[in-house]
């Protein structure tokens, strides 16, 4: 009796090692994309053990029946990383807004099965997009936050940075260990779309861990056809320069998109008193999402929560912080972090700020042709919320607790009838001028940033000179005195507006400024340049559109 009850308990334990010998030893499960949301999807995992992994996938669900699958693909990229075996496989050619079943199978057997859902490429269909950033800490905040992922069921997640708080070998496998709380009730995974935070030490850290397409993290993807594209930009490395011309010439080249939507992790104005203002994004980004109608910012960073009115950078009266209300082509602004990071005190409320608070909290956007809509959802207690229906991940579960501040729980942003044009008012902050001794003025309010300076760069081609363009000998030689001030005179024949430019030998606009309604005759005025590089300069100025008078600017 006591021999048969020892063989009987040795053959359950060989039963369940062999058992536990044929899962495969694979995990950390994440996807993305490089390329087309709706034809291709990149799968990554990490390889804890077990070689030759090939994952076998299709559009019916095989359950772990490998052989049964008709298609299969090995890693397309392997890369050992912050203590992780991440391996990569890149599918292409698959059908839009389509499920797909697959599973892994390596030397030691099948992991379990899962699915992802590529994007729709009509713009009739409606998105759903969660929005979010800062989970460094607070690893039960982050659960809560990544357990509504999963019961919300979004087309994909936009995550702007600081994933990690040290970006130590520990907290990125903790990190993704509590990713897998995003993985939906029926396995699905939902893509994410992820930008680098102050808190990544090097891009490294996003390049290597989630397969992005670019090295330097800027990079824009679009979803539903021309409904909506999505711009995911690097506030650690240079605003400007490259990044700055990318950012143009993509949106020059997406004018046929209906909605545009940027993400970036520092937040330009933060609601907190303990974060800077960032000057150099307002400049460099913030001119080019009014200038090419980009509908919403997406920030972090600051640990605080706040959505906008609608903005666009100004100086005139009534801006406050270098941004005016303005309902018609402004960009909403919305964010700023609690996944889980540390919450701030949201000290630091704007004229145009539409609601603020300190909260852990995600955004839920919803995008379809007519408008996009943009909840704030309150993460904590994601054990008492129930789960989207499969049919209609719209309809707000049981249990979800959508923030709902005296301006309301919705902001909704309407099409307007049309996209900006080519030539929009140019509302950049550029060199400083005065025809005249400015009239005393009171100290400017608290944190108000100095950018009357600043040199912006927004390329444009100016006319010309009829002969040699790079010879600018034939125009009036000027130069800066000690405190970077030049003196220029021109001659108006008629009113109208003026505009006047800086341009580099390259032909590349390198600030401009603009004298609306200015009278017929002689002017005189003085242009800051001593925050313009050492180099020679052709200066227009126009009136009306032409020419009026060159100079020669040389800057030493």
């Amino acid at each position: 009796m006591l021999r048969r009850r020892s063989r009987l308990l040795l053959t359950i334990f060989i039963s369940l090692c062999y058992a536990w010998a044929l899962n495969a030893n694979t995990g950390r499960y994440r996807c993305m994309w490089r390329d087309d949301p709706a034809t291709t999807m990149v799968v990554g995992w990490d390889q804890a053990s077990g070689y030759d992994p090939v994952l076998f996938y299709d559009v019916i669900d095989f359950g772990a029946q490998v052989a049964a699958y008709r298609n299969k693909q090995q890693p397309d990229r392997i890369i050992v990383s912050k203590g992780m075996n991440n391996h990569f496989v890149r599918l292409a050619g698959l059908q839009p807004n389509t499920i797909y079943y697959f599973v892994i199978q390596d030397s030691e057997g099948v992991s379990r099965r899962f699915s992802f859902k590529t994007a729709p490429n009509t713009p009739t269909e409606r998105l759903s997009i969660i929005a979010g950033g800062d989970s460094r800490n607070n690893r039960e905040a982050r659960r809560d936050a990544n357990q509504l992922v999963s019961k919300l069921r979004p087309h994909c997640i936009l995550f702007d940075g600081d994933m990690t708080a040290g970006d130590t070998y520990q907290e990125w496998r903790e990190w993704f260990d509590d990713w897998q709380e995003t993985i939906g009730s029926d396995g699905r995974i939902f893509p994410i779309i992820p930008a680098r935070g102050n808190h990544e030490a090097a891009n490294s850290s996003i390049t290597e861990l989630f397969d992005v397409s670019s090295n330097d993290v800027y990079y824009a993807l679009t979803l539903g056809g021309n409904l909506f594209r999505v711009y995911t930009l690097n506030s650690l490395i240079p605003p400007g320069g490259s990044q700055r011309i990318w950012l143009e010439g993509d949106l020059k080249a997406s004018r046929n998109v209906t909605w545009k939507m940027a993400q970036y992790h520092h937040s330009i104005r933060p609601h907190t008193q303990k974060k800077p203002e960032k000057d150099e994004l307002l400049l460099n980004w913030s001119t080019l999402f009014y200038k090419y109608g980009v509908n919403l910012a997406m920030e972090s960073d600051a640990h605080v929560v706040k959505t906008t009115y609608p903005i666009r950078p100004s100086r005139e009266p009534g801006s406050e912080e270098n941004f005016i209300r303005d309902d018609e082509k402004g960009t909403v602004y919305i964010g700023e972090g609690c996944w889980g990071a540390p919450l701030r005190e949201n000290n630091d409320n704007k004229s145009w700020t539409r609601a603020s608070g300190s909260f852990n909290q995600f955004k839920w956007i919803f995008i379809d042709q007519e408008k996009i809509e943009v909840r704030t959802i309150r993460t904590d207690g994601a054990l008492r919320v129930a789960e989207v229906s499969h049919n209609n991940i719209f309809d707000p579960p049981i249990g979800l607790v959508i923030w709902n501040p005296p301006s309301g729980d919705v902001v909704t942003i309407r099409r307007q009838g049309g996209l900006p044009p080519d030539t929009v008012a140019d509302a950049s902050p550029n060199f400083g001028t005065h025809e005249e001794p400015p009239p005393h003025n009171p100290p400017p309010p608290r944190r108000q940033p100095n950018v009357e300076n600043a040199i912006s760069s927004i390329p444009h081609e100016p006319e010309a000179p009829a002969s040699d363009p790079n010879d600018w000998s034939p125009f009036p030689k000027v130069a800066p005195d000690e405190k970077g001030q030049v003196i220029i005179k021109y001659f108006l024949p008629r009113s109208g507006d003026v505009t006047v430019q800086l341009i580099n030998p390259q032909w590349r606009e390198m600030a401009r400024i603009n004298f609306p309604r200015q009278t017929s005759g002689e002017h005189v005025k003085s242009l800051d340049l001593s925050r313009a590089p050492a180099g020679r300069y052709l200066l227009v100025v126009k009136g009306d559109g032409k020419v009026a008078r060159r100079f020669h600017v040389v800057i030493r």
